[in-house]
């Protein structure tokens, strides 16, 4: 499964991912990552779960990201979960548009592995591309 969280810039889209998070906890056998950009929420995510900071790995388009998600999985077969805060800004993007190829490859994963992957996305659910919102992805709207 492939979830989007939608909400406009401060409207407490990281907030509810490390609720999500951290509660998944509960709830998984497995490993579960959480993936940023900066070091400012690392204390506000439990240690169980690995937090990692796309910035130490100079990670900058979206083939970038894929090739370093790929890389987790390899060496790491008992992920259950990936959440990607700010993936937009990771990946240094013009608009939601920039993560379609990305989806793609991701949706396989999903698939061959059983990884589900959530996604923050400053963007209004509203003016978000309807790719975004079609079948398989499911979204929350903050």
């Amino acid at each position: 499964m492939i979830e989007f969280i939608f909400g406009a810039k401060g409207s407490g889209k990281t907030k509810k991912m490390i609720d999500m998070v951290n509660e998944e906890l509960e709830h998984t056998d497995g490993n579960v990552l959480f993936v940023n950009d900066q070091d400012h929420y690392r204390a506000t995510v439990d240690n169980q779960i690995r937090f990692i900071n796309t910035e130490e790995f100079q990670i900058n388009n979206s083939n970038e990201l894929y090739g370093f998600i790929c890389g987790l999985i390899a060496s790491n077969y008992d992920i259950t979960t990936i959440y990607i805060d700010n993936v937009l800004r990771i990946i240094d993007a013009n608009g939601p548009e920039s993560i379609k190829e990305l989806l793609g490859h991701l949706n396989k994963l999903n698939i061959a592995k059983d990884i589900k992957f959530v996604f923050s996305i400053s963007v209004d659910e509203k003016s978000a591309p309807e790719f975004l919102k079609e079948s398989p992805y499911k979204t929350v709207t903050i």
